[in-house]
């Protein structure tokens, strides 16, 4: 489901366990309504993940939709994140011309934990998936 069918971002998650390092964003705190995940793991990418193309981040929503790699700039300002996808990861996601906005109805304190939690995930593993950063 595109950003663009978010109310608004009123919940974030930030966590990181022996699995995964997560950025969760969520229309509502019930987990209903829309929600994009970025995901990486806490430990660099092993030899059979570099030769699959596991060697990066990866972007989950609500409906089951996975997609490695493709965003190509992230611009975090204050009341929303923008994001511009690779063709590719466009079509898996359903963001029809490949650059989303999301609004964010969250704390400043949030907009903080978001920038962090998202550098860390996005510069993760292959140098050539890591995006273009702006307010990250």
């Amino acid at each position: 489901m595109p950003f663009s069918a978010f109310e608004a971002v009123t919940v974030v998650t930030v966590e990181e366990n022996q699995d995964a390092v997560i950025v969760g964003l969520a229309e509502q705190d019930s987990g209903d309504g829309a929600c994009l995940i970025f995901q990486c793991s806490p430990t660099p990418p092993g030899t059979s993940d570099i030769a699959t193309g596991l060697d990066t981040y990866c972007l989950l929503d609500q409906d089951g939709a996975v997609h490695y790699g493709g965003v190509t700039r992230a611009v975090l300002e204050p009341g929303r994140l923008t994001l511009t996808l690779t063709d590719e990861a466009a079509r898996e996601l359903g963001v029809d011309d490949g650059i989303d906005t999301v609004k964010l109805s969250i704390p400043p304190r949030e907009t903080g934990r978001l920038a962090k939690g998202l550098r860390r995930i996005l510069t993760y593993g292959n140098p050539s998936q890591v995006p273009q950063l702006i307010g990250i």
